[in-house]
């Protein structure tokens, strides 16, 4: 069990950690057009992961039907 002020110093620490996490966070902002989401993941290892992942999924998948 924790003591109130292991309790009080856990609540500032995860403070602290969401303020952090705040400010790297880039604000939404609504889409006016469809062409600008054209590219927006071009160059980004973790989308190429993504896809990578899904199409293995799939295959997957399909060979099981088979």
């Amino acid at each position: 069990m924790m003591t109130l002020e292991q309790l009080e110093q856990k609540v500032n620490d995860l403070q602290r950690q969401v303020a952090e996490l705040r400010r790297d966070i880039k604000p939404l902002r609504p889409l006016t057009h469809i062409e600008e989401t054209f590219g927006m993941f071009a160059d980004d290892p973790d989308f190429d992961e993504m896809v990578r992942l899904g199409r293995q999924y799939r295959e997957q998948i399909n060979a099981e039907d088979d």
